[in-house]
């Protein structure tokens, strides 16, 4: 009887050594999901971060014409120097942009175009003039992430 006695007591400080180490274990494994989740946020704001920085050089105008579902790059290129120009905004030339596209919609009508200048100082002398298209329904606004 002595012997089963021994026998339980060393089973149950081994079951309370056992459960010791689970709560450390648990406790460990929360504060490694913490920290994996305070790293995804991280990353997440530092993409972000990256993409608005790749963005800087490019707007986003709505409302001109659309009128060729076939329309180039190098057409709305010519379209926004023309545009530009006509509305007194910047005197610009197609070597002052990238790259300039319609962007899909799901009614493919007056699609919006997006324009990278080859300068962000380009950019912002089109950004500060913007305010001349007022009433004209065209609107021209920073490319950011949403």
């Amino acid at each position: 009887m002595f012997e089963r006695e021994q026998e339980y007591d060393k089973l149950k400080e081994s079951i309370q050594s056992l459960d010791k180490t689970i709560l450390e274990k648990n406790l460990e494994k929360e504060n490694i999901e913490e920290s994996i989740r305070k790293q995804g946020e991280i990353i997440k704001k530092l993409e972000n971060e990256t993409e608005q920085y790749s963005r800087r050089n490019n707007i986003k105008i709505r409302g001109l014409p659309d009128t060729d579902p076939r329309e180039t790059a190098l057409d709305s290129a010519k379209k926004i120097v023309q545009f530009l120009k006509e509305k007194d905004i910047a005197s610009l030339s197609l070597s002052d942009i990238d790259i300039a596209h319609r962007l899909p919609n799901t009614h493919n009508k007056n699609r919006d175009i997006i324009v990278r200048f080859v300068s962000r100082l380009v950019r912002d002398e089109v950004m500060s003039q913007r305010r001349k298209l007022k009433n004209t329904g065209v609107f021209i606004n920073e490319d950011l992430t949403s």
